[in-house]
This record gives C-alpha cells, sequence and structure tokens, in this order.
C-alpha cells in the first residue's frame, strides 16, 4: 500500500507542476476555462490551501521524514510560484502564503489523527 501512495504522491507532484505553471491564457485552458471564469484571488487562495493541504498530506502519508517532507512542500512553494514568473503566471506572495498555510494545517491534523 505504501508504494501505492509514494506513485500517488509523485504523480499528484507532476499534475501539480504542471497545472501551476502553465499560463492562464493558454489555448488549451482558454478553451477549457473561459477568461472571466478563472478564479478571482479569495477563490485562487482557497484553492492554493487546499491543493497545498493535500500536497504534504500525500507526502505525509507515504514517507517517513515528516522534517524533510515540511521542508520540501515549503522549499517547492517558493520554488513553484517563483517559476511562475517565467511562465507569465505572475508571482504572488499571497500564494506562497496560503501554501505554507494549507501544509501547516495538513501538518496539525495528521498530527491529532496519528497520534
Amino acid at each position: 500500500m505504501k508504494n501505492h501512495l509514494k506513485n500517488i504522491s509523485i504523480l499528484y507532484l507532476i499534475a501539480l507542476s504542471i497545472a501551476l505553471l502553465v499560463p492562464l491564457d493558454n489555448y488549451i485552458i482558454s478553451q477549457i476555462i473561459e477568461e472571466q471564469n478563472h478564479p478571482n484571488n479569495n477563490t485562487s487562495y482557497i484553492i492554493h490551501f487546499i491543493i497545498f493541504f493535500i500536497l504534504h498530506l500525500l507526502f505525509s502519508l507515504s514517507f517517513r521524514n515528516q522534517i524533510k517532507i515540511l521542508l520540501f512542500c515549503f522549499t517547492y512553494s517558493i520554488f513553484i510560484e517563483t517559476c511562475q514568473i517565467f511562465t507569465m503566471r505572475g508571482f504572488q506572495i499571497t500564494d506562497i502564503f496560503f501554501n505554507i498555510v494549507g501544509v501547516i494545517c495538513s501538518y496539525i491534523v495528521l498530527s491529532y489523527l496519528l497520534e
């Protein structure tokens, strides 16, 4: 079961990376979601919170070293947001904040559940 979770974690990370780096004005994205239906900032913050909550949850259930997982999630959050500068998505410090809050909340929830 642990190997399946590891595979799911890696696939989630790959899918997340692609989703967060594809420019919103990309032809494929604009065909799926019309520009006026793109999430506003408040909705975007909730989305960032949820996807990083899930990221930490999956990695915590798949791998052992919780400190390394926390450091990875924090670093990944900063890295992916910085990369968005080069893909015309734009850098937002608030996205990093909500990513990290999602990771911390996931850590707290897991701490209570796994005690």
